[in-house]
């Protein structure tokens, strides 16, 4: 009955190898593939994030861009019906621009107040003072504030903690540096395009004189930065637009130094003066597109990519836990009986082919388990040999191995029943689980093993108890209503075998007969 809940616990014990080898695994896979997904995933939302606020910086661009033309337009002195015209058409798309921008902005996602801020400043922009009452000041001050929410908005989507250099390079040109040098230019055609009798005021010649400055210093930053993204891109397209636009550049400039900041009197007039700026402006918006366009690009690139890349995950992570356990199934079933001799390797001291310490101390726990349902006695045995020490000096530890080997033949030879087991525990000393046997029985079991050692008369000329190899023994028999723990059981026996060696060696002693 015992030995059949060993044999049924040591099933129980392979199936729960083999579950674990196939569990371990799979979840090192799912743990493994899990962490590479999430990292995906969050580098999905954060291109995701870029791209929405990508798409309502350039609507708020849009609708700068047209309203820096408006300040133009009704700066200059000289409107006819054809700019009266060409300023209710812009007035119109600015309309569109701020229903379209309001629209956009319902994308600004965690943060209600910044959204709210925005759709409330939109909403303030629609009333007339906008589209009727309009001045170079309200509208140089409204493009500031449009210009600040897309500064902020590129911080909220994290578009300037971007990690890459090329869209980095993009980022910096799309948000900060490009509108900033087409608002100064657009600054200058409002200016020089309100000149009163064909002549700049010092004060407008100082401030154009100031715009100057501020765009060759955003000039030197751009151009820094579409050198290194030439560096590391195919980017003919956008360096044939990067041309154009330091060629319109210059040709502002000129225009500003030559025929304005030199003195002379103006052969243009206003609305040419603004139509020339205009068609130049244009070209640094062109430039403006093309950054957008490429950032565009390399964000989208990059999300579709980080979506294939998650979806193989998913799917490689669940074909190599299929895999695995199609490998364990299949390794299981061919190689069972494999499995069992490694098993029986882990449990087996090589030397004396005796169970080791590891499995005495599984079955010795479990066999006091049993022995308590079962309600049968278990007797314990701790064998020690006498005088090892001495013999391995005397005789050297080659023959102390074979005396090991033969002391372990004479436990296993000794065992009848299949529910009894011999132990090597360490060294040269030994156990043995007997189950059934009463205090007299147990006695006669041990000293027939001690007997045999002897017989076996294994030449010992250091011992103190024989001439001969011997043995001395520790027994306890436990009872099924004394049941103590495998400790307890242990120091007992341990306490009898320290009797037999103090008794003179090559004894049994009972720990019952020191109570």
């Amino acid at each position: 009955m015992i030995f059949q809940d060993i044999n049924k616990n040591k099933k129980n014990k392979n199936f729960a190898y083999f579950v674990a080898l196939t569990v371990a695994p799979v979840l090192a896979i799912v743990v493994m593939f899990s962490y590479a997904f999430f990292h995906i995933r969050d580098s999905v939302k954060f291109t995701s994030h870029e791209i929405t606020g990508l798409r309502v910086i350039a609507q708020i661009e849009r609708t700068v861009f047209n309203i820096q033309k408006l300040r133009g337009l009704i700066c200059t002195e000289d409107a006819d019906e054809k700019s009266t015209e060409y300023i209710k058409n812009i007035k119109e798309d600015i309309s569109k621009d701020l229903a379209i921008l309001k629209e956009y902005s319902a994308f600004i996602e965690n943060d209600t107040s910044f959204k709210n801020e925005i759709l409330k400043y939109i909403d303030s922009l629609g009333n007339p003072y906008l589209l009727e009452y309009t001045n170079y000041y309200y509208l140089t001050e409204v493009i500031h504030d449009f210009m600040k929410f897309s500064n902020r908005l590129s911080y909220h989507c994290k578009l300037v903690l971007d990690p890459n250099m090329n869209s980095y390079v993009l980022i910096d040109n799309v948000v900060f540096l490009l509108p900033e040098l087409i608002e100064y230019n657009g600054q200058i055609r409002a200016v020089t395009s309100s000149t009163q009798n064909s002549v700049l005021v010092t004060n407008q010649r100082e401030y154009i004189g100031t715009q100057e400055n501020k765009i060759k210093e955003k000039l030197e930053k751009l151009n820094y930065n579409l050198s290194r993204y030439y560096e590391n891109r195919d980017s003919d397209k956008i360096k044939e637009v990067h041309n154009g636009a330091l060629k319109a550049q210059d040709a502002i400039i000129g225009l500003a130094n030559n025929k304005f900041l030199s003195g002379e009197n103006l052969s243009y007039e206003a609305s040419e003066i603004y139509n020339i700026a205009t068609k130049n402006i244009e070209f640094i918006i062109d430039l403006y597109n093309e950054n957008l366009k490429n950032l565009n690009d390399i964000l989208e690139k990059r999300l579709n990519k980080d979506r294939e890349i998650s979806i193989f995950i998913i799917l490689a992570g669940f074909c190599s836990i299929l895999f695995i356990i199609f490998i364990n199934v299949l390794f299981y079933r061919r190689n069972r009986k494999f499995i069992n001799k490694i098993e029986e390797l882990t449990i087996t001291d090589a030397m004396t082919t005796l169970h080791n310490r590891r499995y005495f101390d599984l079955v010795f726990d479990n066999l006091l388990k049993a022995q308590k349902r079962a309600r049968q006695t278990l007797a314990f045995v701790i064998v020690d040999i006498d005088n090892f020490k001495q013999y391995n000096d005397t005789y050297g530890h080659q023959a102390g191995d074979e005396a090991l080997k033969a002391v372990a033949n004479c436990l296993k030879n000794s065992l009848k029943r299949e529910g009894d087991f011999a132990f090597r525990l360490g060294g040269e000393e030994f156990g043995v689980l007997c189950t059934g046997l009463d205090d007299s029985q147990a006695f006669d079991f041990a000293d027939g093993i001690r007997k045999k050692v002897e017989e076996e008369k294994i030449e010992h000329k250091k011992s103190t108890a024989s001439k001969y190899v011997t043995i001395s023994m520790g027994l306890i028999v436990i009872k099924p209503e004394l049941i103590n723990s495998v400790n307890d059981v242990y120091r007992c026996a341990d306490e009898a075998l320290y009797r037999a060696k103090e008794n003179g060696r090559n004894k049994v002693v009972v720990y019952n007969e020191m109570q």
